[in-house]
């Protein structure tokens, strides 16, 4: 009987032990789910944050014109994309689309190209007439000023300059559209 009374008091701390254990993870669980929440209701980090101002940049486009942080005029898109990215090739057509929108013309729609090689090219003639258009390597000064994260990467900045916007999808900025 003695033996009896010992194996029931065992199989109930192991019993108790299992429990406690079993409602740590579970715990651990809970926290894991919430941290995965608030991740992806998080949009991800395309470029500078909302109400960052860019920093300062001296770059030519394609065209040999010299510009500066100080030529951004107000209410302009900025669009950073990249020859050989899925997504970017992707964008492309829609992103014609909304710099023939734009109102203010070319001069408020800045196309990036980041790259190396001919393909750099392709796709800075695509935005001919559309866009003021750079082709920068991934370190050059629009690409560092702007603090870009990934391709394609757009943003609309407000009348002051600052970030106004980001997506990694041109069709989640809010963007102004021509009367």
């Amino acid at each position: 009987m003695p033996l009896l009374t010992v194996a029931v008091v065992l199989v109930a701390a192991l019993g108790l032990l299992n429990l406690v254990l079993l409602l740590g993870v579970i715990r651990r669980l809970r926290e894991h789910t919430d941290l995965l929440s608030e991740r992806q209701s998080a949009p991800p980090e395309v470029m500078l944050e909302v109400g960052s101002i860019p920093g300062d940049f001296v770059s030519t486009t394609v065209d040999g014109r010299v510009r500066s942080r100080a030529d951004i005029p107000p209410m302009t898109l900025v669009a950073f994309i990249s020859p050989g990215c899925d997504h970017c090739e992707e964008q492309l057509p829609l992103l014609r689309e909304r710099a023939a929108e734009m109102p203010g013309g070319a001069e408020h729609v800045w196309v990036v190209v980041v790259g190396k090689g001919p393909e750099t090219q392709t796709y800075a003639d695509l935005f001919t007439g559309l866009a003021t258009v750079f082709i920068e390597p991934g370190s050059g000064p629009l690409p560092t000023a702007f603090a870009i994260k990934g391709f394609p990467a757009f943003g609309l900045l407000d009348e002051r300059g600052i970030v106004a916007s980001t997506a990694f999808g041109i069709a989640r900025l809010d963007l102004p559209v021509a009367p």
